[in-house]
């Protein structure tokens, strides 16, 4: 055996160098396999595998950060977490990841920093996101592209009332695209006043418009 090793050892060494470099041809073929088949909302294949479980762990330790962050305004409310669970449970579930993966979301905050980590969570969920910072910019965007769902605070500047402008100004131009309201109080006169303008949420509450967002998105299909 050690005489027909030493007589062929070229032979061997060429031999394991082929096969390394199947492996790793083989290797580079199946991730962009994968990413060519995430990318083509055919996620679900793997939903159950390590990919997945990963992409919620890092999702959730993101909305994690976000609410915490948000909620710091008011340490009265603690952090439900078994809520949060829930909501970024039910945005990798086979039957809605495919409806998210890659649905366009404008945000409109004209102190878009204040949303840095909530931006941050919802990537994590696959979202696409394009920020702006006032009405005038998200009908300009508006324009040039087309949103699967809007998120907007309520004042910006001395306009207290700009959210529900550009909600008008969209609902007048005859787009029914899902209209959320993330702003600072959540009184009930705020929510009603947002339904009858054509809204679809106003809520001060991260969780809740991480799960409105959600639910929003995989309506579409």
């Amino acid at each position: 055996m050690f005489e027909f090793i030493q007589h062929n050892q070229p032979m061997i060494e060429a031999a394991n160098a082929v096969s390394s470099v199947i492996n790793i041809v083989g290797w580079t073929i199946g991730f962009v396999v994968l990413w060519y088949a995430w990318r083509r909302n055919s996620i679900s294949s793997v939903s159950v595998g390590p990919i997945s479980f990963q992409m919620e762990k890092a999702a959730m330790q993101a909305a994690k950060k976000a609410a915490l962050d948000w909620q710091g305004h008011d340490p009265s409310q603690p952090l439900d977490m078994q809520r949060l669970r829930q909501t970024v449970h039910k945005a990798f579930t086979p039957d809605v990841v495919e409806n998210l993966i890659g649905k366009s979301i404008l945000w409109v905050d004209d102190n878009p920093r204040n949303n840095l980590l909530a931006v941050r969570a919802m990537r994590r969920l696959q979202l696409d996101i394009e920020q702006v910072a006032s009405t005038e910019a998200a009908i300009a965007a508006m324009e040039v592209s087309r949103y699967d769902l809007v998120i907007s605070d309520m004042g910006r500047g001395a306009n207290m009332r700009a959210g529900y402008e550009l909600l008008d100004i969209i609902r007048k131009r005859g787009s029914n695209v899902p209209f959320l309201i993330f702003a600072g109080d959540d009184k009930p006169e705020f929510r009603r006043e947002a339904k009858q303008r054509g809204a679809q949420l106003s809520t001060n509450d991260m969780l809740e418009l991480m799960d409105c967002t959600i639910h929003f998105l995989n309506q579409q299909g």
